[in-house]
């Protein structure tokens, strides 16, 4: 687990932040109970935060505590990922139809379309490095920006909230070109949101929320 996030508001947040995207690149093993203390060192943070982000987790339904032992990872299969997958993809269709059609009469959509360019950016050049964790905290913060600016903050954060349940299992070179190719998908749908595409833009926006399945690496 890397540091690649830019500061937060607490050292909770930040570990959270953390911890979430390492679930989410495969690096926690569903097999495996973590202690928070076994966390906390390997982050270089005291115990209480990190305590406190498992908790949060729990709470989400993300992993689930094993009482005096520690925390395992909630499992997913594959049935699981077409779920969360399906439901995602009803948010940000309607998100991106929308930012198509405020392309060409909202003067928020420039910068609102800078900001999407940048994550997007973020995430090529993490994939193109093969940081994993790095595409991954990008690629979340771009469909965070994305349905929020779509839709609205509670939409983004259902699918954030769904996202988050999503991860890879035991990544490969295959899954390297996978990631790669789904970060560029990323900039060309911020040019059909520029140019108002909406049918293009909904067919992409699909195709790249599907990235977890076409890694192929679920279990059923």
């Amino acid at each position: 687990m890397e540091m690649v996030r830019a500061p937060v508001a607490s050292l909770r947040e930040q570990a959270l932040a953390i911890i979430r995207d390492a679930i989410t690149a495969g690096e926690l093993d569903e097999d495996r109970i973590y202690s928070a203390a076994g966390l906390a060192k390997q982050l270089g943070m005291s115990l209480s935060p990190v305590r406190e982000a498992m908790m949060a987790l729990v709470t989400e339904g993300t992993v689930e505590a094993v009482p005096n032992r520690g925390f395992r990872l909630v499992p997913v299969t594959q049935a699981d990922l077409e779920e969360i997958t399906h439901v995602r993809v009803l948010l940000a269709v309607p998100a991106v139809r929308q930012l198509c059609e405020q392309a060409a009469v909202s003067p928020e959509t420039s910068a609102q379309n800078e900001q999407l360019r940048a994550q997007a950016a973020a995430t090529v050049d993490a994939a193109e490095a093969g940081n994993m964790t790095a595409f991954f905290t990008h690629d979340r913060r771009f469909h965070e920006a994305l349905l929020e600016f779509g839709l609205g903050r509670v939409a983004a954060e259902i699918s954030l909230r769904l996202r988050d349940q999503s991860r890879i299992f035991q990544p490969t070179g295959a899954v390297d070109a996978v990631i790669l190719a789904s970060a560029q998908e990323l900039m060309a749908l911020v040019d059909l949101i520029e140019e108002g595409r909406a049918d293009e833009a909904a067919e992409l926006v699909t195709r790249n929320l599907y990235f977890f399945k076409r890694t192929g690496q679920a279990e059923t």
